[in-house]
This record gives C-alpha cells, sequence and structure tokens, in this order.
C-alpha cells in the first residue's frame, strides 16, 4: 500500500486512484507475463501510477487511461522479460507451493486461452469493465468482446474439469 503526505489534495486524490485502482490493474497486468509474475506486473502499475503523478492534470477517462497505460507497459515488459530469458542460460523456474495448487490450475488453465480472451476475462472479471468499455480499449466492436468472453469462459471450464490436465 501506497503512503503519501495528505495534505496536498493531488496526493490525495492520488492516494484515492491506487487504493481504487492499483490491485486490479495489478491483476490485468499479469496476464501479459508467462509465469503470471506478480511482481513484474506490480513493478508496471507503479511505473503507470508514477507517470500520473507527473501529469499536469488528470486526464479525461482516467480508468481508460490507466489500463492502456498498463496494457502497453505489460506488454513491453513481458517482450524484454522474454528475450532476457532466451538469453539466460540458467534459469531457474519458481515452484508453487501446494497450498496454491487451486489459483495455480486457474492460472494455467487462464494461460491457455488465447491472449484477447485472456485479456477480455482478466478486464471484465478483475478489472470490473463493462464490455463496452473493454471494446473500447481493445479497439473491437462490444458483440465481439462478448462473443470472445462466452468463448473464453467455455475454454476455461474445459481446462479446469478434466483430470490432469489445467
Amino acid at each position: 500500500m501506497m503512503t503519501l503526505p495528505t495534505e496536498n489534495p493531488k496526493n490525495e486524490r492520488l492516494l484515492a486512484i491506487v487504493n481504487q485502482h492499483a490491485a486490479p490493474m495489478t491483476l490485468y497486468a499479469r496476464q501479459f507475463f508467462e509465469q503470471l509474475d506478480f511482481h513484474a506486473a506490480e513493478e508496471v502499475v507503479q511505473d503507470v501510477l508514477l507517470r500520473l503523478s507527473q501529469l499536469p492534470s488528470e486526464p479525461e477517462h482516467l480508468a481508460a487511461w490507466l489500463y492502456k497505460s498498463v496494457r502497453n507497459g505489460a506488454i513491453a515488459a513481458a517482450r524484454s522479460a522474454k528475450r532476457r530469458k532466451r538469453r539466460e542460460s540458467n534459469w531457474v523456474p519458481f515452484f508453487q507451493t501446494e497450498s496454491d495448487l487451486d489459483t495455480e490450475k486457474i492460472a494455467q488453465a487462464l494461460q491457455k486461452l488465447e491472449p484477447t480472451h485472456r485479456e477480455i476475462v482478466m478486464l471484465y472479471i478483475w478489472g470490473d469493465h463493462t464490455f463496452k468499455e473493454i471494446a473500447e480499449l481493445l479497439e473491437m466492436p462490444m458483440t465481439r468482446v462478448f462473443r470472445q468472453y462466452r468463448e473464453a469462459l467455455d475454454n476455461l471450464r474445459e481446462h479446469l474439469s478434466e483430470p490432469g490436465r489445467p
């Protein structure tokens, strides 16, 4: 959680934005990383919030600006991480504990979705966006967003219901 001196109205507003949007944006950013890396996603969100604090005025459509910035930052960071991973020969995988088993199954099932389907599910369920907002963000018709959301849910059910397969 971020702490700022709250005498300044701009700091109070930024703190309110952090409290409202930081967690959902971090979940949204995680989908762009191979291992759903929480720390990398958190860094992207922090960078976006830092850029927001440096703007002369708040963007007109704040939520859209935040998510578009997180999306672009996460895509760039994920690409960079992939390039770095290829260069490193002694990569040690991160192992989850057994207590994260259900979360891991869901994460693996999400990772198996097509990138656009995964993004739509993350934005709708965890980002708390409407289909209209998602359509604007992804620059596609709302009916297509809804159809892809339904396909993604069907695929998730299929992945999670098959024994031995996440």
